[in-house]
């Protein structure tokens, strides 16, 4: 070769080593702050995450109303997805700091978070793949976006979120109290400051702290709950719920239970057995809607149901302990990692990336994860343990049996709406020891014999019982326990779950108020758990009439709740006798 050749080549070379050696590197990552117009003209503040190199790349979306900024902050998954190999969207909803427009709790997030998907799937970087994700609010507006079919969207992870609206809003009929403490320290705060309102905290972390050291309580008891002033100025979507009781057309804009068989993309469902207690019934009834129902077999095929020993929002890979309960190393969960190893087999094509079996619940008491093919289990068989009197020298309440009663008295109590049970994990449910709850002589115990073998109990907990009341409304509450040897009572699921209002026994679309000392068989579930008790323990079913400050104590008095300030007590009863058999129906994996 001539000297001259030589030297081009070497040239070559160098400059391919040099492009190689210092050109782009796939950990850099870029950092943006974007605006999505929305089609009536409001615009949507985002951050946007996407790799460094020129390509094309699958986006997931996020869409939250308490701050992209705040979230971006300590969230490690944008980075994590963008250094893999995504655009990663981050966006403030309607009304809400980075964005335009008026907030109005769910009510835009349809349409909106149709244009925000397709926005994505048009950038320049995007392959037209979009994903979603998400939890609490962040999760059901990915419901809510799937309701209008968004052609690019290829994948949803809603986590610990409801389906459907009604039972966000009125658990049981009964109305959730909590949403006083959502609205006050997140919502309030953005809404003074655009408003230039100088009477109350701007910073959304201030007027956290400023209503936590607060005493809520006077807030929690406000009668009439309609004519309660904390919300009136910021919030009157909160009075326009209250105004709407039963379940019904009126609350379309935040359902999507009947949009299941036009949903294409596969979803990625979480929740934890303490969750709020839509989460379970939300993870669980949306798993079974997607298999019965989705329009495509992927969307049927590639759903996943995951369920651990969580509350709300709270799980990571070092999390073990919640409450009084230290559930071992197996508790935690690396979400980050296997929600992108799903997002990589959906949104890039990548057959077997994720390992995660259909169904993953945490089994309690054994504190081991399990893989399952479905849920609820086929395998789980309904069994009955009956409620009983207690021996007239037996302190501790009732007995808990498979035996059928024979004749029996009812049990009663008296319960007064000024005095109502308190749930001390109200901020975020948790399990702990019940028995000064149980020791209240408003709470009906009923607990059975020590177990002398293990017992897997998994599923949907359902309790019927035989009840009246002196009252024309009133509520039943249940919660099923794990008694420990040494008498430690501990709930298997959050307290809110289990509840009914009286009025809507016969469903939640339609009241129907009760004649007074009639005996009614009424059926009370929507509550989940997964738990061994274990050889020398014993279970417990305790039932009361209120559960605060998760729900507004009944008054007891039969008439419109919101605009009711009277309140009486009732004398409610249990029946346990052969032509009345009370029981729970607890769903029994045999081993």
């Amino acid at each position: 070769m001539k000297p001259l050749a030589i030297r081009h080549l070497l040239l070559l070379t160098g400059l391919v080593l040099s492009n190689v050696l210092c050109g782009q590197h796939a950990l850099n990552i870029i950092r943006e702050e974007v605006k999505i117009p929305m089609r009536d003209g409001v615009n949507l503040g985002a951050i946007l995450y996407r790799p460094e190199e020129a390509g094309k790349y699958p986006t997931l979306v996020y869409r939250t109303p308490y701050g992209v900024d705040a979230y971006d902050a300590t969230a490690q998954i944008p980075i994590k997805a963008a250094r893999r190999g995504y655009l990663v969207i981050l966006v403030d909803v309607r009304g809400r700091l980075r964005s335009e427009g008026e907030f109005e709790a769910y009510r835009n997030e349809k349409q909106d978070g149709y244009d925000v998907i397709e926005w994505a799937a048009r950038h320049p970087q995007s392959s037209g793949r979009v994903g979603t994700y998400g939890g609490s609010y962040p999760g059901i507006v990915q419901w809510l976006a799937m309701s209008q079919s968004p052609p690019h969207l290829m994948a949803a992870a809603p986590e610990m979120t409801p389906v459907g609206s009604h039972h966000f809003m009125y658990f049981g009929g009964a109305f959730s109290h909590l949403w006083i403490d959502w609205f006050v320290p997140y919502i309030l705060p953005d809404k003074r400051k655009r408003a230039q309102d100088p009477t109350g905290a701007w910073d959304e972390e201030l007027a956290s702290q400023i209503w936590m050291a607060s005493d809520r309580k006077p807030w929690y008891d406000y009668r009439p709950m309609h004519d309660m002033p904390l919300l009136k100025t910021y919030a009157p979507e909160y009075y326009d719920w209250l105004s709407h009781p039963d379940s019904g057309p009126w609350w379309d804009f935040l359902n999507v239970e009947h949009d299941f068989e036009k949903f294409q993309n596969p979803t990625f469902l979480l929740s934890g057995w303490y969750d709020a207690a839509y989460g379970p019934e939300g993870a669980t009834r949306g798993f079974g809607k997607m298999k019965e129902h989705a329009a495509t077999a992927q969307a049927r095929d590639q759903t996943k149901l995951i369920l651990g020993p969580w509350n709300h929002t709270s799980l990571n890979s070092r999390k073990t302990r919640f409450g009084e309960v230290d559930f071992g190393t197996n508790a935690g969960l690396d979400y980050d990692r296997e929600l992108l190893n799903w997002f990589d087999e959906i949104l890039k094509g990548e057959t077997g990336k994720s390992q995660l079996p259909p169904v993953s619940i945490f089994v309690m008491g054994e504190n081991k994860w399990r893989a399952e093919s479905e849920w609820p289990l086929k395998r789980a068989v309904a069994t009955s343990f009956y409620l009983h009197a207690g021996a007239p020298d037996k302190k501790g309440g009732g007995d808990l049996s498979p035996a059928l009663p024979g004749r029996e008295k009812p049990d009663g109590y008296l319960f007064d709406p000024d005095f109502p049970v308190w749930d001390k994990s109200f901020e975020k449910s948790y399990p702990y020891d019940q028995r000064a709850i149980e020791s209240r002589k408003d709470v009906l115990v009923y607990t059975s014999p020590v177990l002398d073998q293990p017992l897997e109990v998994t599923g949907e907990i359902v309790v019927e019982l035989y009840v009246s009341s002196t009252a024309r409304d009133t509520d039943f509450s249940f919660t099923l326990c794990d008694v420990y040897p040494d008498g430690t009572s501990i709930n298997l699921h959050g307290l809110d779950a289990g509840h009914l209002r009286m009025r809507y026994r016969k469903g939640m679309e339609r009241q129907e108020l009760m004649q007074p000392g009639e005996v009614y068989k009424v059926t009370i579930g929507q509550a989940y758990t997964s738990n061994l008790f274990k050889a020398g323990h014993r279970i417990r079913l305790n039932i009361t009439s209120s559960m605060a400050p998760h729900y507004d104590p009944n008054p007891n008095t039969g008439n419109q709740i919101a605009t009711e300030a009277e309140l009486v007590p009732a004398r409610n009863s249990v029946y346990h006798d052969r032509a009345r058999p009370s029981r729970v129906l607890l769903p029994v994996v045999p081993r």
